[in-house]
């Protein structure tokens, strides 16, 4: 006891046993957090049943250190469980992502975090926890397993194994499948209805709910793939939706249609008096809504309902620059909330569709935690970054241009004085 640690070897099932209480213990505390921070009951972990190994791996380590620097001083071996399992943290995201192909967390957004697998944040965390481990809850737990009969044991420990190999088994043919149906998700994007693409989703939930950085990770491989065959289309077609947009060319009769009972409806119209990048907020809207009307014809997607939904994407009708109530208080995030506002303007005055409620409240993401859940939703919220980028670069440069002028024509005045 004195070493809080075992030291005949004969006695392995009480190790088992230690390995299938802290596992257990680390899955209370995976579901706790995960259960809180989602508001509903998460299975953390990737094991079906209620056993998280990497607690118990990480406990293992800890209590053989501590058998090793027993003769240290506390701050040091404090320090060194702390380093171990942020290392033993890291390790198992780095063989995740190489061998199962998946992110199973990111702390890429954390301070001085390393690779997006470990953080500082999390490190002081398992530092605080390997304290309290070796000082409170070994000791008591090792205690009360040496009072129990070996009998019982290894009764538990054999049972324990089996359960556990039967469960490993089934997790990692469970990853295998998740693995195909992502690999087909990623290829066939823009093959599959959004019903069908909603059923492969579904199929693992469960996953995705125990690793919410997962869903980052699938949703922004979609959206690179997204990006890739716009991009390629935008190459082939660039100048001449340019010109359509400048107005140097009509509008399709097409796309009028679709748009036109909002075009001319009177609040929408309302859109030309707020300034938004470089125009007015109206006028920012259309060439996002034509935009992504090509865009989605050109993939054989719902472009009908992508030029509708990202035409009221920014139905707001108050300067974003300088808002206050009853618009959106002061100290309210533009960025993060006018979502909701052009929602609730878009649904007060027309009939919307699932899509293109879609497109409204999640055009801003990833500043927007929830991902699209529609390709339609995807296409408007890369085309309004596009066209917001290109309206940014362009004012940028004009106001660098005046400025050059204008510092020319000082030095030009300066120059005629002196003359």
């Amino acid at each position: 006891m004195e070493h809080t640690i075992i030291y005949d070897g004969t006695k392995i099932f009480y190790y088992i046993a230690l390995f299938a209480i802290y596992s257990f213990a680390g899955w209370i505390i995976e579901v706790t957090y995960r259960s809180i921070t989602q508001r509903k009951f998460v299975n953390a972990g990737f094991l079906y049943g209620p056993f998280i190994p990497i607690y118990a791996i990480g406990t293992a380590f800890i209590i053989l250190l501590q058998y090793l620097f027993q003769s240290w001083h506390f701050v040091p071996r404090i320090i060194i469980f702390g380093l171990a399992l942020t290392i033993i943290e890291y390790l198992v995201g780095y063989i995740s992502e190489k061998i199962f192909k998946l992110t199973l967390w990111d702390y890429s957004e954390s301070k001085f975090n390393l690779h997006g697998r470990v953080c500082l944040h999390f490190s002081i965390f398992w530092t605080l926890f390997a304290s309290s481990f070796v000082i409170f809850i070994h000791p008591v737990v090792l205690l009360n397993i040496l009072r129990l009969d070996a009998l019982y044991i290894k009764i538990a420990a054999i049972t324990f194994l089996i359960y556990y190999l039967i469960d490993y088994v089934f997790s990692l043919i469970f990853i295998a499948e998740f693995q195909k149906k992502i690999a087909y998700l990623y290829t066939e994007y823009f093959k599959l209805s959004n019903v069908e693409i909603e059923r492969i989703f579904d199929s693992f939930q469960r996953l995705r709910n125990a690793f919410p950085d997962l869903n980052k990770y699938i949703n922004n491989k979609i959206n690179n793939n997204i990006k890739i065959r716009i991009n390629t289309f935008l190459k082939s077609i660039q100048d001449k939706v340019i010109l359509e947009m400048d107005g140097r060319k009509p509008f399709e009769h097409e796309y009028y249609e679709t748009i036109k009972d909002i075009d001319e409806h009177e609040e929408f119209l309302k859109l030309k008096e707020y300034f938004h990048h470089n125009s007015s907020i109206y006028a920012h809207v259309h060439e996002v809504s034509y935009l992504s009307y090509r865009i989605c014809k050109f993939l054989k997607l719902d472009y009908r309902s992508a030029a509708r939904g990202a035409l009221l994407h920014d139905f707001f009708l108050y300067d974003w620059r300088n808002h206050d109530i009853p618009d959106l208080p002061r100290e309210k995030f533009h960025g993060i909330e006018h979502p909701a506002i052009a929602l609730a303007n878009a649904q007060k005055h027309f009939s919307l569709n699932e899509i293109e409620e879609d497109i409204i409240k999640k055009h801003m993401w990833p500043l927007t935690i929830v991902p699209p859940k529609y390709k339609e939703s995807f296409i408007v919220s890369f085309s309004d970054k596009y066209l917001s980028s290109k309206e940014f670069i362009g004012e940028f440069n004009k106001r660098r241009k005046n400025k050059r002028s204008a510092h020319k024509a000082i030095r030009r005045h300066k120059k005629l004085g002196t003359n």
